[in-house]
């Protein structure tokens, strides 16, 4: 989220709930091979090599989906055997991935899984409680050993007429169990883990807190022309492209 003077940045004092700053969203993505994967001495996941694709707020789904692509194709897209394409929940980066990326191998982000299975564990069974934590872990387990099929069997009996439930939580079961059904062709985490493929979208998280910390340090309010010149520089110096800026 990029934090931006809002429209009543410059208000006076006596001007009530002045909106002095707003956030919008960038969007952004990253590209790399699987042979640049690689672990340091202690286990942890490191890229040898990475693109990187941000955009400034309010950029379209569409405007950034053409970027993502165009940006793959200049990464070597064409030549891949294979392509994942791993992300979140939100039904536009779907739609998004359908249009630009219909064939590759389309994943929910397991943390995003796991988020869903312990939201519907709380909702049933209370938040921190022995009883939400029991009815998940199993679910988990399975979820990470190649049985997710059976994790949607389990999940879709909440759906049926029982007793009744308080409106908040069945709301909350409609929701999650819709989820799964909607992404049960998407979850093959051990299937992922085996090829060698990400399962999670670490790499997209951390890109975003670098850029949070560049972009958003201190005393920094930014204009949207500012903003977008910034995030362009940041990303041509990541990406190692900086001898565009002199062409």
């Amino acid at each position: 989220m990029a934090r931006e003077r809002g429209g009543d940045w410059g208000a006076r004092p006596r001007r009530k709930n002045p909106e002095r700053i707003a956030w919008h969203e960038v969007k952004s993505a990253v590209i790399y091979r699987l042979e640049q994967c690689v672990e340091t001495r202690g286990g942890r996941g490191l890229l040898l090599e990475k693109y990187l694709v941000a955009t400034p707020p309010e950029t379209s789904p569409v405007d950034f989906g053409a970027a993502v692509q165009a940006e793959a194709r200049r990464r070597g897209l064409g030549r891949a055997r294979y392509v994942y394409v791993v992300m979140d929940g939100a039904v536009w980066l779907w739609d998004l991935a359908q249009d630009r990326f219909a064939d590759a191998i389309q994943t929910l982000d397991f943390h995003h899984a796991r988020d869903h299975l312990w939201a519907l564990a709380q909702a049933l069974h209370g938040e921190g409680t022995e009883a939400a934590r029991a009815w998940v872990r199993p679910l988990l387990r399975d979820l990470r050993r190649g049985r997710e099929a059976r994790v949607v069997r389990h999940l879709e009996p909440l759906l049926e007429p029982g007793p009744a439930r308080p409106r908040p939580t069945q709301a909350v079961v409609e929701r999650e169990v819709a989820c799964f059904q909607t992404h049960r062709d998407h979850l093959h985490y051990q299937s992922l883990e085996r090829r060698g493929a990400p399962r999670g979208s670490g790499a997209v998280e951390f890109l975003g807190a670098q850029l949070q910390q560049r972009l958003r340090g201190c005393g920094q309010f930014w204009q949207r022309p500012g903003l977008t010149h910034l995030l362009r520089l940041s990303v041509l110096v990541k990406n190692r492209d900086e001898a565009i800026l002199w062409n």
